[in-house]
Protein backbone atom coordinates (compact mmCIF):
# COMPACT_ATOMS: atom_id res chain seq x y z
CA UNK A 1 0.00 0.00 0.00
CA UNK A 2 2.91 2.35 0.92
CA UNK A 3 5.11 1.28 -2.10
CA UNK A 4 1.94 1.90 -4.49
CA UNK A 5 1.15 5.39 -2.67
CA UNK A 6 4.95 6.62 -3.35
CA UNK A 7 5.33 5.67 -6.84
CA UNK A 8 2.33 6.89 -7.78
CA UNK A 9 3.09 10.30 -6.29
CA UNK A 10 6.58 10.20 -7.95
CA UNK A 11 4.31 9.15 -11.18
CA UNK A 12 2.20 12.10 -11.18
CA UNK A 13 5.02 14.55 -10.84
CA UNK A 14 6.64 13.23 -14.12
CA UNK A 15 9.90 13.71 -13.57
CA UNK A 16 11.07 10.90 -11.56
CA UNK A 17 11.93 7.23 -12.39
CA UNK A 18 12.32 4.27 -10.54
CA UNK A 19 15.99 2.34 -9.70
CA UNK A 20 15.24 -1.13 -9.62
CA UNK A 21 18.63 -2.46 -8.10
CA UNK A 22 19.06 -3.62 -5.29
CA UNK A 23 20.93 -1.40 -3.97
CA UNK A 24 21.31 2.83 -4.63
CA UNK A 25 23.52 3.54 -7.55
CA UNK A 26 25.75 6.79 -7.16
CA UNK A 27 22.75 8.80 -9.26
CA UNK A 28 19.73 8.34 -6.54
CA UNK A 29 18.08 11.37 -5.41
CA UNK A 30 15.58 9.93 -3.09
CA UNK A 31 15.58 6.44 -1.04
CA UNK A 32 12.53 5.65 0.51
CA UNK A 33 13.04 2.41 2.90
CA UNK A 34 10.66 0.69 5.01
CA UNK A 35 13.54 -0.36 7.50
CA UNK A 36 15.36 1.76 10.11
CA UNK A 37 18.69 -0.21 9.19
CA UNK A 38 19.84 2.68 6.49
CA UNK A 39 21.64 0.62 3.37
CA UNK A 40 23.30 3.83 2.25
CA UNK A 41 26.64 5.26 3.34
CA UNK A 42 25.77 8.41 5.30
CA UNK A 43 29.02 9.95 5.23
CA UNK A 44 28.95 9.12 1.25
CA UNK A 45 25.84 10.99 0.42
CA UNK A 46 25.72 14.03 -1.15
CA UNK A 47 23.60 17.11 -0.60
CA UNK A 48 20.73 16.55 -2.89
CA UNK A 49 20.27 13.49 -1.74
CA UNK A 50 17.48 12.06 0.76
CA UNK A 51 16.45 9.29 2.48
CA UNK A 52 12.89 8.97 4.32
CA UNK A 53 14.82 7.98 7.98
CA UNK A 54 16.97 9.79 10.53
CA UNK A 55 19.42 6.98 11.91
CA UNK A 56 18.47 5.73 15.01
CA UNK A 57 15.10 6.80 14.72
CA UNK A 58 13.78 4.27 17.14
CA UNK A 59 15.12 6.12 19.88
CA UNK A 60 11.96 7.82 19.05
CA UNK A 61 9.37 5.48 17.76
CA UNK A 62 10.08 2.82 20.56
CA UNK A 63 8.00 3.13 23.38
CA UNK A 64 11.06 2.33 25.75
CA UNK A 65 13.31 4.26 24.56
CA UNK A 66 10.81 6.82 24.16
CA UNK A 67 10.23 6.88 27.85
CA UNK A 68 13.49 6.49 28.54
CA UNK A 69 14.46 10.03 27.05
CA UNK A 70 12.07 11.76 28.42
CA UNK A 71 13.19 10.97 31.96
CA UNK A 72 16.26 11.35 31.19
CA UNK A 73 14.93 14.82 30.26
CA UNK A 74 13.01 15.47 33.26
CA UNK A 75 16.20 14.48 35.63
CA UNK A 76 18.05 16.71 33.76
CA UNK A 77 16.16 19.88 33.65
CA UNK A 78 13.22 19.58 35.92
CA UNK A 79 10.97 21.90 33.76
CA UNK A 80 7.91 20.16 34.04
CA UNK A 81 7.54 20.00 30.10
CA UNK A 82 6.63 16.45 30.04
CA UNK A 83 4.40 16.28 33.20
CA UNK A 84 1.44 15.40 30.92
CA UNK A 85 2.97 11.86 30.74
CA UNK A 86 1.78 9.11 33.02
CA UNK A 87 3.72 7.23 35.29
CA UNK A 88 5.50 4.57 32.92
CA UNK A 89 7.55 2.03 33.79
CA UNK A 90 9.85 -0.22 31.72
CA UNK A 91 8.99 -4.25 32.22
CA UNK A 92 11.17 -6.35 32.84
CA UNK A 93 14.09 -3.54 34.02
CA UNK A 94 11.64 -1.38 36.15
CA UNK A 95 9.71 -3.88 38.00
CA UNK A 96 10.40 -3.44 41.36
CA UNK A 97 9.84 0.42 41.05
CA UNK A 98 6.47 -0.80 39.14
CA UNK A 99 5.15 -2.53 41.57
CA UNK A 100 6.38 0.35 44.34
CA UNK A 101 4.39 2.81 42.22
CA UNK A 102 1.12 0.42 41.76
CA UNK A 103 1.15 -0.15 45.39
CA UNK A 104 0.94 3.26 46.28
CA UNK A 105 -1.17 4.14 44.07
CA UNK A 106 -3.82 1.21 45.03
CA UNK A 107 -3.29 2.54 48.96
CA UNK A 108 -3.88 6.39 47.38
CA UNK A 109 -0.50 7.86 48.32
CA UNK A 110 -0.12 8.79 44.42
CA UNK A 111 -2.60 10.86 42.33
CA UNK A 112 -2.79 10.26 38.79
CA UNK A 113 -0.89 13.61 37.17
CA UNK A 114 -3.70 15.82 35.34
CA UNK A 115 -6.31 14.82 37.84
CA UNK A 116 -7.32 13.36 41.23
CA UNK A 117 -6.99 9.59 42.11
CA UNK A 118 -7.91 6.32 40.26
CA UNK A 119 -9.79 4.26 42.55
CA UNK A 120 -10.01 1.16 40.13
CA UNK A 121 -5.94 2.18 39.72
CA UNK A 122 -5.95 0.80 36.26
CA UNK A 123 -2.89 0.38 34.18
CA UNK A 124 -2.09 -0.26 30.20
CA UNK A 125 0.51 -2.71 29.39
CA UNK A 126 1.92 -2.37 25.60
CA UNK A 127 4.44 -4.23 24.16
CA UNK A 128 7.74 -1.96 23.26
CA UNK A 129 7.92 -2.33 19.38
CA UNK A 130 4.69 -3.47 18.76
CA UNK A 131 1.59 -1.37 16.43
CA UNK A 132 -1.74 -1.85 15.90
CA UNK A 133 -3.23 -2.51 19.17
CA UNK A 134 -1.47 -6.11 18.85
CA UNK A 135 -0.65 -7.05 22.50
CA UNK A 136 -1.90 -4.47 24.83
CA UNK A 137 -4.27 -5.10 27.93
CA UNK A 138 -5.49 -3.23 30.84
CA UNK A 139 -4.82 -4.55 34.48
CA UNK A 140 -6.12 -3.39 37.56
CA UNK A 141 -4.40 -6.20 39.71
CA UNK A 142 -0.84 -6.92 40.44
CA UNK A 143 -1.37 -10.39 39.90
CA UNK A 144 -2.34 -10.06 36.12
CA UNK A 145 1.35 -8.63 34.99
CA UNK A 146 2.10 -11.35 32.25
CA UNK A 147 4.81 -10.73 29.29
CA UNK A 148 7.09 -12.71 27.43
CA UNK A 149 8.28 -9.86 25.82
CA UNK A 150 10.03 -6.61 26.54
CA UNK A 151 6.58 -4.27 27.63
CA UNK A 152 5.73 -0.80 29.43
CA UNK A 153 2.99 -0.28 31.90
CA UNK A 154 1.68 2.99 32.44
CA UNK A 155 -1.08 4.17 34.80
CA UNK A 156 -4.56 4.52 32.46
CA UNK A 157 -6.31 7.51 31.74
CA UNK A 158 -9.45 6.91 33.44
CA UNK A 159 -11.12 10.03 32.89
CA UNK A 160 -9.81 11.03 29.15
CA UNK A 161 -11.27 13.34 26.92
CA UNK A 162 -14.54 11.79 25.09
CA UNK A 163 -16.97 12.80 21.97
CA UNK A 164 -20.46 11.37 22.67
CA UNK A 165 -19.15 9.46 25.08
CA UNK A 166 -16.44 7.58 22.75
CA UNK A 167 -12.65 7.62 23.16
CA UNK A 168 -11.01 9.18 20.55
CA UNK A 169 -7.20 10.30 19.48
CA UNK A 170 -5.79 12.33 16.68
CA UNK A 171 -3.62 11.02 14.09
CA UNK A 172 -1.25 14.52 12.97
CA UNK A 173 1.54 14.40 10.96
CA UNK A 174 4.85 15.75 10.98
CA UNK A 175 7.71 16.20 8.70
CA UNK A 176 11.13 16.41 9.94
CA UNK A 177 13.42 17.35 7.53
CA UNK A 178 16.37 18.15 10.01
CA UNK A 179 17.28 17.62 13.95
CA UNK A 180 19.87 19.92 13.91
CA UNK A 181 18.68 22.51 13.54
CA UNK A 182 15.08 21.53 13.87
CA UNK A 183 13.33 22.13 10.98
CA UNK A 184 9.70 20.76 10.95
CA UNK A 185 6.36 21.24 8.42
CA UNK A 186 3.17 20.47 9.95
CA UNK A 187 0.74 18.70 7.59
CA UNK A 188 -3.13 20.31 7.42
CA UNK A 189 -4.54 17.09 6.91
CA UNK A 190 -5.04 14.54 9.58
CA UNK A 191 -7.76 11.81 10.67
CA UNK A 192 -8.95 10.69 14.00
CA UNK A 193 -9.94 7.58 15.45
CA UNK A 194 -12.51 6.23 17.49
CA UNK A 195 -14.04 3.47 19.49
CA UNK A 196 -17.12 1.86 18.60
CA UNK A 197 -18.06 1.14 22.26
CA UNK A 198 -19.44 3.93 24.55
CA UNK A 199 -16.10 4.76 27.42
CA UNK A 200 -16.68 3.44 30.73
CA UNK A 201 -14.43 2.78 33.46
CA UNK A 202 -16.08 -0.04 35.50
CA UNK A 203 -13.94 -3.07 36.42
CA UNK A 204 -15.74 -5.21 34.18
CA UNK A 205 -15.13 -3.71 31.08
CA UNK A 206 -11.39 -3.80 32.10
CA UNK A 207 -10.83 -6.77 29.05
CA UNK A 208 -13.11 -4.91 26.22
CA UNK A 209 -10.53 -3.91 24.15
CA UNK A 210 -13.59 -1.80 21.99
CA UNK A 211 -14.24 0.52 25.03
CA UNK A 212 -10.34 1.27 25.60
CA UNK A 213 -8.57 1.07 21.82
CA UNK A 214 -8.66 3.47 19.65
CA UNK A 215 -6.77 1.38 17.59
CA UNK A 216 -8.71 0.56 13.72
CA UNK A 217 -7.20 -2.83 13.80
CA UNK A 218 -9.23 -3.35 16.85
CA UNK A 219 -12.28 -1.37 16.25
CA UNK A 220 -12.73 -2.96 12.48
CA UNK A 221 -13.31 -6.55 13.89
CA UNK A 222 -16.75 -5.09 15.19
CA UNK A 223 -19.33 -5.02 12.53
CA UNK A 224 -21.87 -1.97 13.10
CA UNK A 225 -24.84 -0.45 11.71
CA UNK A 226 -24.27 3.01 10.63
CA UNK A 227 -26.76 4.78 12.77
CA UNK A 228 -25.08 2.94 15.89
CA UNK A 229 -21.37 4.26 14.98
CA UNK A 230 -20.03 7.53 16.62
CA UNK A 231 -21.74 10.86 15.46
CA UNK A 232 -18.41 11.71 13.60
CA UNK A 233 -18.02 8.33 11.44
CA UNK A 234 -21.46 9.02 10.49
CA UNK A 235 -20.88 12.67 9.24
CA UNK A 236 -19.89 13.35 5.33
CA UNK A 237 -16.04 13.38 5.40
CA UNK A 238 -15.74 10.32 7.29
CA UNK A 239 -13.52 7.32 6.01
CA UNK A 240 -15.81 5.48 4.12
CA UNK A 241 -18.67 7.37 4.49
CA UNK A 242 -22.20 6.27 6.22
CA UNK A 243 -22.54 2.92 4.46
CA UNK A 244 -18.89 1.51 5.59
CA UNK A 245 -19.97 -0.58 8.47
CA UNK A 246 -16.52 -2.43 9.36
CA UNK A 247 -13.91 -0.66 10.27
CA UNK A 248 -15.11 2.51 9.38
CA UNK A 249 -13.98 4.45 12.44
CA UNK A 250 -11.32 7.15 11.07
CA UNK A 251 -12.74 10.69 10.63
CA UNK A 252 -11.06 12.41 8.44
CA UNK A 253 -9.58 16.25 9.47
CA UNK A 254 -8.22 19.57 7.58
CA UNK A 255 -6.89 22.89 8.48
Amino acid sequence: EVYALVTQCMEQTGDWAEDPSPLPTVGWNLMWTWSAKLRAPLNEMLVWQKINHFPHVKELCRKDSLKRHIQRYNNMFSSGTFDFMPHTYNLPKEYVQFVEGFTRAADGEETRRGGGGDPNNMWIMKPTSSSRGRGIFLIDDIGGVSYGEPMIVQRYLSDPLLVDGFKFDLRLYVLVTSFSPLEAFFYQEGFARMTTEKYTAAPDSISNLFVHLTNSSVQKARCLPAHAMPAPCRADGCAGGPKFVEGGTKCSLAR
